[in-house]
């Protein structure tokens, strides 16, 4: 065997080819592949494929299954051991999803550092039977350990760890009674990995948390500056080796600063010597950020194809891609910036580019000079996950489910906010919006006040910012941006919205709202007589003929949408008929005329709350009211004409989905976007800041130990990500950990925001608790 082969036998798609090859090479025999005599993985005996009995029930049931590969068949791996792994070994994992009966699939071969060539090659070959057998849709992932994805490391909320030896060595069970002495080093800010290092005080640091393990006594030592998260995943990894090691046997002492004396001596008696004032200094230590440093490449796609007879790989374009350069008729590359390779296998390329696109792949990164631990995925057209298709300036997927955003007309108070079935958020209501509000207009970037008698009327050329208190304690500052405010406006009404935050010591929620997308709470705030004007607001006005953009004998036009008498607002639009839509009510008005038109696709409760604000936009008139396609010349010539308008509302279907996104900032000051599979509460990371897309909301949480800069660098990266996504009148909470709404607490599987919920008292329940097993 060649040794190009050799090499890219570490990549997924060219173990696939090493079966391929198999079968050409025996030709003539009744197997082409075999892992015994029964049970073969594949025969050629009929041409028919044999499934693993191990597969039998795979991907049937919500959740994580693992597989060894032991003497070339995949042997399921006990549940208890879960996260550990023998570096001598290859597993296949797959991990399942269900959402509302729909399965999906991630399936990872994961290889050990001194795993064998041959069970490597089996551990691909299997993974791609898995795949076929669950119809081709899943995800695949090509792990090498130390360089593993987050998606394969989000499967393991307590972390992975190493351990030395394999199948093939007989390393399959540990004797309790003999007991090694091992050190290992805690490291990783969210997804933690746990390695055996050296016996020795050297290889320690005062800035990570290490596990002593001397049998029947294992020591968590915590360096005064080790992270609140890495000392629970500390604990959890010391408490993981016991059960999984040691069959539950053992002590565990965690020695941290209210540790006994006489403790740390045993510790570095055990350890071979030497006291806490020999552990290196914190800088000794990478950062977590650095943990796993990435080669950095360009974005390129290239097409994989055999239309001239030979497969060639051909670069058809670089960043900002397009999702039409994709086509169903071939295979694609994409390379991501970083050590990370796509395989995208389009729906209709025929099996001899599906089954050597991997194969591509592999020689494509050698003559790259990837390392040989590259991250490989192969997904599938209509199967994408969202880390694949971030790359691509835009993206409409035709298996997402769509739904029409309608608005509800229930208005009754909500005492626990459940999530909709849509994915949607629910609505933020945290309180009746009868709470002591004031607002503050943009003026020369700094705040004016808002007279209290024009409470209630904005201007579209303005921003604003309102401080809202209810219940005493608590605020919320809303910032309020007009479609035809400056840049400059919107920058400085942010900016003073994060001023009044810190006014009041960081205890408000923070939320960004566009005009025409007002949230149900701020609208209850102005109980009906919300009315957004056209231009902007030179000066103050006591009437509505006084204001800036009234002018006598022109005709104004006024859409009228809502839900209750208090949730609804009146916007003014352009005068002429294009701006009438058949699913809202209308008040067109003039020195002569007034109407209300009612767009047949308009609901009752618009048409009755029309008339409360006849009052506001035209006090002392009488009115005339219209049905859509009834209209009288007047009305036509009131507004120049009749013209096309609005009576489809297709354009309002958004995919419903919701994602969670760990935002840091990592080596040179680039803040770093990673999106996170199967989110819970744990995956709050309270150094940095989250990100969480609720398709009608988006919330920015801010950890209480992350940076201005990070939280500067995702706000604008939010903004920015709605801009390019069409969805600029999104609502963006900002908020702080511990001061979480209820909303965005429902949106997670579970939360718990007890006092003892919180990491420091977390670590002290679990240091506790293993004080009491003494």
């Amino acid at each position: 065997m060649s040794s190009a082969i050799i090499r890219t036998l570490w990549f997924a798609g060219v173990l696939v080819f090493m079966f391929r090859e198999s079968q050409s090479a025996t030709a003539g025999r009744r197997t082409t592949f075999s892992t015994s005599q029964n049970t073969g993985s594949f025969s050629s005996g009929k041409g028919k494929k044999v499934m693993e009995p191990a597969f039998e029930h795979a991907g049937q049931t919500p959740g994580l299954e693992i597989w060894r590969i032991e003497n070339f068949k995949p042997v399921p791996y006990p549940k208890k051991d879960y996260g550990k792994f023998f570096t001598g070994d290859s597993y296949i994992v797959l991990f399942t999803k269900e959402k509302n009966g729909v399965f999906s699939w991630d399936v990872h071969f994961w290889l050990g550092k001194e795993t064998s060539q041959d069970e490597s090659g089996a551990a691909a070959i299997l993974t791609v039977q898995l795949d076929d057998q669950l119809g081709g849709g899943p995800v695949q992932h090509r792990e090498v350990q130390n360089h593993e994805t987050q998606v394969f490391l989000s499967h393991f909320k307590s972390g992975i760890r190493y351990a030395p030896g394999g199948v093939a060595s007989g390393f399959n069970q540990v004797n309790r009674d003999e007991f090694e002495t091992r050190l290992f080093h805690v490291k990783g800010k969210r997804n933690v990995r746990v390695k055996q290092v050296d016996v020795t005080i050297g290889s320690m640091n005062k800035g990570d948390c290490f596990i002593l393990d001397v049998g029947k006594t294992i020591y968590v030592y915590v360096g005064p500056s080790a992270k609140g998260v890495e000392k629970l995943k500390a604990i959890s990894a010391a408490n993981q080796i016991r059960d999984q090691d040691h069959s539950g046997r053992g002590k565990v002492i965690i020695l941290d600063s209210s540790a006994l004396s006489s403790e740390y001596d045993d510790f570095f008696e055990a350890l071979g010597g030497g006291n806490a004032d020999d552990v290196p200094d914190d800088s000794a230590s990478s950062s977590d950020d650095e943990f796993e440093v990435d080669v950095e490449k360009g974005t390129t796609l290239s097409k994989v194809s055999d239309s001239t007879g030979k497969l060639t790989i051909d670069a058809i374009g670089t960043k900002p891609l397009l999702q039409s350069m994709l086509d169903s008729n071939d295979c694609f590359i994409l390379e991501t910036g970083g050590a990370n390779i796509y395989v995208w296998v389009g729906k209709k390329c025929n099996a001899k580019e599906k089954s050597e696109a991997m194969t591509k792949a592999g020689q494509f990164m050698e003559t790259k000079n990837y390392p040989a631990w590259t991250r490989v995925q192969r997904i599938v057209e209509n199967a994408e996950p969202t880390s694949f298709k971030q790359y691509f300036q835009t993206w409409k997927s035709a298996t997402e489910t769509y739904s029409r955003l309608i608005r509800s007309i229930d208005d009754e108070p909500q005492a626990k906010l459940e999530l909709k079935s849509s994915g949607e958020a629910p609505e933020f209501m945290p309180d009746d919006g009868s709470g002591t509000v004031e607002i503050f207009r943009v003026e020369n970037f700094e705040l004016a006040d808002v007279a209290k008698e024009n409470y209630g009327k904005f201007f579209g050329g303005d921003s604003y910012v309102i401080r809202y208190n209810y219940d005493g304690n608590n605020w919320i500052i809303y910032f309020w941006q007009g479609d035809d405010s400056s840049i400059d406006e919107k920058a400085s009404s942010a900016f003073h919205a994060v001023r009044l935050d810190n006014e009041l010591n960081g205890k408000a929620t923070q939320i960004r709202v566009v005009q025409g997308y007002e949230p149900k709470h701020f609208l209850h705030i102005f109980k009906g007589k919300l009315i957004i004007f056209m231009g902007g607001h030179e000066s103050g006005f006591k009437n509505i003929k006084e204001h800036d953009t009234y002018v006598e004998n022109e005709t104004r036009l006024y859409k009228i949408r809502g839900t209750s008498d208090v949730d609804v607002r009146a916007v003014q639009l352009p005068a002429n008929s294009s701006s009438l839509e058949s699913d809202d009510v209308f008040i067109v008005e003039n020195d002569a005329n007034t109407w209300i038109w009612y767009g047949k696709e308009s609901n009752d409760i618009e048409k009755n709350l029309s008339a409360n604000f006849l009052e506001l936009l035209a006090p002392g008139s009488s009115h005339v009211d219209i049905n859509e396609g009834d209209e009288p010349d007047e009305f036509w010539e009131a507004l120049g004409g009749k013209t096309e308008y609005k009576q489809s509302f297709t354009d309002d279907l958004k995919p419903l989905s919701t994602t969670l996104y760990h935002a840091a900032i990592k080596s040179g000051r680039k803040l770093k976007i990673e999106e996170i599979d199967d989110f819970t509460q744990e995956d709050l990371v309270e150094d940095d800041v989250m990100i969480l897309d609720a398709i009608n909301q988006v919330y920015i949480w801010s950890g209480k130990d992350s940076t201005l800069e990070e939280r500067e660098q995702t706000y604008n990266y939010v903004l920015e990500y709605l801009a390019k996504n069409h969805r600029q009148g999104t609502i963006v909470f900002t908020i702080k950990q511990d001061s979480e709404t209820e909303a965005f607490k429902n949106l997670f599987p579970s939360w718990n925001d007890e006092p003892e919920n919180t990491v420091a008292n977390t670590f002290a329940a679990l240091k506790q608790k293993f004080q009491e097993e003494e």
